[in-house]
């Protein structure tokens, strides 16, 4: 097994573990109705980091952006099943 990379990004790298802690909530809540209120949270803390991206636009940003973008799909998804 390959050794974690250290987040090259400042500021995904102070997030990372809020971004853990609200994935493992995820992960141990057994239905989609249970993990509604942490995906929320999730969008939530999403938007935040990407609100802290907003003064750079190099590649490493956008890559951020992206890997962001994903985190909040995979939210938005868990909340469609929700219902």
């Amino acid at each position: 097994m390959q050794e974690p990379q250290d987040i090259p990004c400042p500021i995904c790298r102070s997030a990372q573990p809020a971004f853990d802690a609200i994935n493992q909530k995820i992960n141990q809540a057994k239905t989609p109705s249970e993990k509604a209120p942490f995906a929320q949270e999730l969008i939530q803390k999403v938007g935040t980091v990407l609100d802290e991206h907003q003064t750079s636009g190099s590649v490493l940003t956008e890559g951020c952006r992206t890997l962001l973008d994903l985190r909040r799909q995979t939210a938005e998804l868990i909340l469609k099943f929700r219902k």
